[in-house]
This record gives C-alpha cells, structure tokens and sequence, in this order.
C-alpha cells in the first residue's frame, strides 16, 4: 500500500470516529489530507473503496502483528495468550472508529465489503481454532466450531464493555481471562460428553471453509491477495510472477512438499515491491509447516 493511501486511510479514520461514516463527505477527507478531491480519487474511487481498503488496511495489519510476535519456545497456551492480547490491543486502540459503528448504524453493503467480511471473520475462526487444537488436543477436536464462536461472543461483549465505560485494562490480562472462561467452557463440554451444538461444516458453510488442522485459510487468503497484486501489474511482470505463485501454491497442495521449492518460489516474489510484504507474511506463516 503507498504512503498517500494510508495517509488518506488514517484521516478518513479520525474523521468517522468524529463525524460518523454517512456523515463524512469525500470533500471532508481530502480537506484532512491537504489535498485535492480529483487527487482523492486518483487513491480511491469512491468512499465505499476507501472503506473497503480500510477494513483489509486494519485486519492485515493485525494479523501481521499476530502471525510475526515472537512465540519461538513459548507453550501453545503461552503462545495464544500473547496474539489474543495482540488481537484486543489492535482493536482498543481503534475503539473511537468502533464506536461509530456502534451508534452510527451498519456500514453500506456491497459484495465487495461483504466477501472482505467473510474473509476476515473466516482466517480469524481458524486462528482460534489452530490454538484450541495446540492447547486441548483431542478434547477440544468435537467443538472447534462452537468454541470460536463462543470466545468470539465473550470477547465481543467484554471489548464491548471496556469501550463504553472507558475501563482501562491491559490486553494480557484480557486475553488471559478469555482463556480462562475457554478452560471451564473446554472442560465441561469434555466432561458431559457434549454433542456440538454447531458442526465445523455448518461453520465452514457461513464463511468459507474451517479445517481441524491445515490446510491454512490465512495462507490460502493472502495467496489470493498475492494473485490479486499480480493481476494489477503489466503482462510481462504478471507472467513471470504467476508462474511462481503457480508452482509455490501446488507445492504446499503435496503430500510432502519440497521446503527448497517454496522457500524458492517465494524468493521470487520478494524481488517485487508490491509482493515483497505479503509474500514475507506468508513465508513466516508457512516456515512451521515447511520450511
């Protein structure tokens, strides 16, 4: 993302959480960043883009922070506790532009925002669900689903909270509290021999699909986002970098994929500027797995 976008993204932010997004004109935005209306436009064709490049702006920039923390010889329960505090740190220090959208009403629908939606909601439940398999093993495996949803809800409701009434608490200890509520709720469920409530299929069928285990939506989501990069660039430069995506994403599709091969291809894609960040996410996300 250029400079002058997240520029124009960062001014649009304090304007909604002062104005409210329906509230804010084009005209406003671009007064903010001391420039133009025609320049605006160069960035963004309209609002509902500028939204749109927001939301995938903010959930990328979380998930980096999530997926780079350093867990290296951390327990899987230690692990979790520090990206949950990563994941509500991120999003209290936004609460302003949550506010908004809390009293201002729902944001415009459009497919766009709709299937950016699903794609943030989707990586978000197989991050929990990752960490559940990590922490609880087999006890946890019949619930997966139905666990994200509830650690979802409960964080919800306590972000909720900690926003309306201005209470000030550290992330860990929220995220620490989470995995709490998460142990009794693990437990019982084990203990009672619980059917679920929600199956992993009925999940996978609202956003997409969820596995106990890999395949990786977040790795299959930023290799859509990397072929999507591709798609804006000149022919000659788009051969030459879908014939390396091509070959990296059949490689990770093998039973026993050849580490040499991906670190290769993803090599490769660093050498453009447009891929080189998206391509480094994902070599991190993939360097237990593979490399």
């Amino acid at each position: 993302m250029k400079e002058k976008e997240k520029l124009i993204i960062e001014a649009a932010i304090k304007l909604f959480a002062r104005k409210g997004y329906k509230s804010t004109s084009v005209q406003e935005i671009a007064d903010e960043c001391k420039i133009s209306k025609g320049a605006f436009y160069l960035y963004f064709p309209s609002k509902e883009a500028l939204l749109l490049s927001m939301l995938n702006y903010y959930y990328d920039k979380t998930f980096t922070r999530i997926t780079t923390i350093q867990t290296e010889g951390d327990s899987p329960r230690a692990a979790y506790q520090k990206q949950l505090a990563v994941f509500y740190e991120s999003i209290l220090a936004h609460q302003d532009f949550i506010t908004v959208q809390m009293k201002d009403g729902s944001l415009p629908y459009t497919e766009e925002a709709a299937q950016c939606g699903k794609r943030i909601r989707r990586s978000i439940l197989q991050f929990h669900i990752d960490s559940l398999l990590a922490i609880y093993g087999e006890k946890a495996e019949p619930y997966t689903a139905e666990l994200c949803f509830l650690i979802e809800g409960i964080s919800q409701m306590y972000l909720e909270y900690l926003i309306l009434t201005g209470r000030s608490v550290q992330p860990s200890l929220l995220a620490n509290t989470v995995i709490h509520r998460i142990d009794d709720i693990v437990n019982g469920m084990a203990d009672r021999h619980d059917e679920a409530f929600i199956s992993l299929d009925e999940a996978s069928s609202l956003f997409g699909p969820l596995h106990n285990g890999q395949p990786d939506p977040l790795s299959q989501s930023i290799l859509q986002t990397l072929r999507t990069r591709i798609g804006t660039m000149d022919k000659t430069q788009a051969s030459e970098f879908t014939e390396s995506l091509d070959i990296l994403e059949a490689e990770m599709k093998k039973k026993s994929p050849k580490p040499a091969i991906i670190k290769g291809m993803i090599l490769n894609l660093k050498e453009s500027d447009l891929l080189a960040e998206d391509a480094e996410q994902l070599r991190f996300l993939l360097k237990q797995q593979f490399i």
